[in-house]
């Protein structure tokens, strides 16, 4: 087993909303979803099968939701924890309220984003005669920002990102508690 993999088991939540990221999507898009597998022990550990969307920008909002869904997640997870942490009324459950807050939002900001499955489902549409010109010049440099992300996945950038996205709350309730 990688330790990318263990790490993706460990921070399974994050899988999930990654999943439920593209499913909303789609359903919003008026997207037919044909299935979802929101965890499984496989590769990948999530999935979303979805009709083919009538335009390239319907399939590149479906491909970079999760990364806005779920960072904005992990960004709710971590400030509704830095409250209840400030809270006299939670004493006795502070530090697991600590570790618990701060996992689900690491593990939701990890896989924020896009996965080199979303990466290839869009250059399918690059490489399809039913996507015109105009269609693949906004896909191409999605197709490339994707790609970069997976290339600093690849060097832990993700794992970064997820722990500034989990200090950030924090930091911002000690600066203006003063």
């Amino acid at each position: 087993m990688t330790a990318r993999l263990i790490v993706s088991l460990l921070t399974f939540p994050g899988v999930m909303v990654h999943e439920f990221a593209h499913a909303w999507a789609c359903r919003r898009l008026g997207i037919r979803v044909l299935k979802v597998c929101y965890l499984r022990l496989g590769s990948p550990l999530g999935y979303v099968l979805h009709e083919q969307p009538a335009y390239a920008v319907q399939h590149i909002m479906v491909a970079v939701a999760p990364f806005f869904v779920s960072t904005v997640a992990a960004l709710t997870v971590s400030l509704l924890t830095s409250l209840l942490v400030t809270s006299p009324a939670a004493a006795e459950f502070k530090d697991l309220a600590v570790i618990a807050g701060a996992w689900l939002s690491f593990s939701m900001a990890l896989h924020a984003f896009p996965s080199s499955g979303d990466g290839d489902a869009l250059w399918q549409d690059v490489t399809s005669h039913h996507v015109g010109f105009l269609g693949k010049l906004l896909l191409v440099p999605a197709v490339g920002l994707i790609r970069l992300c997976q290339a600093g996945a690849a060097i832990w950038l993700d794992a970064l990102f997820a722990m500034g996205v989990v200090a950030l709350p924090p930091l911002l309730l000690v600066a203006l508690m003063g």
